[in-house]
């Protein structure tokens, strides 16, 4: 397992060989100075991707807020909050109000894992969202010791986990 410090490097080392190529290209090209002029702008965006850190992390993370997963997924604040309401992305509220969404839950394609989403609904029928998210990433005996969130997104079939998520949610709800 790398540490935070390791992890940094190699991003950090990843970024500088890609900045440099696509400066290198800029200059190949003949590219004006000017598309560069808000490196401000240009690094946010870079960094938007970057999973934030909260006191949950543990539990449930690592996690995008709002402005992180609008940037990622290319999408707009109202589409993020439409699917909230809908229930298609899961979402957890922190006390002060910002909403945050736990990474696990994506694709490769940045979109929601929809094996994840039936077991997040199924669950919200009974409780509140950190109950579920905490639940999707508790182990499981059943699943071998896996939560549901490892067993689904390694590509096990759902049913196992949603008979789980059925019976805790009726148990909650009785």
């Amino acid at each position: 397992m790398n540490t935070l410090a390791e992890q940094e490097r190699k991003l950090l080392d990843l970024l500088t060989i890609s900045v440099h190529r696509t400066f290198a290209d800029a200059r190949a090209a003949g590219a004006s100075a000017e598309i560069f002029d808000d490196v401000e702008s240009i690094a946010r965006s870079m960094t938007a991707a970057l999973p934030t850190t909260h006191v949950y992390d543990k539990l449930v993370g690592p996690f995008y807020d709002t402005p992180s997963l609008t940037q990622w997924r290319g999408v707009s604040r109202q589409a993020i909050n439409k699917a909230v309401s809908t229930g298609t992305v899961i979402a957890c509220q922190l006390e002060g109000g910002q909403w945050v969404y736990p990474t696990w839950q994506f694709t490769e394609s940045r979109t929601v894992h929809p094996h994840l989403i039936t077991l997040w609904q199924t669950l919200r029928e009974s409780a509140d969202p950190w109950t579920c998210a905490i639940w999707l990433r508790s182990p499981q005996e059943e699943l071998g010791d896996r939560s549901a969130a490892d067993w689904i997104t390694s590509g096990h079939p759902i049913d196992a986990a949603l008979e789980l998520a059925r019976a805790d949610a009726q148990r909650w709800a009785a």
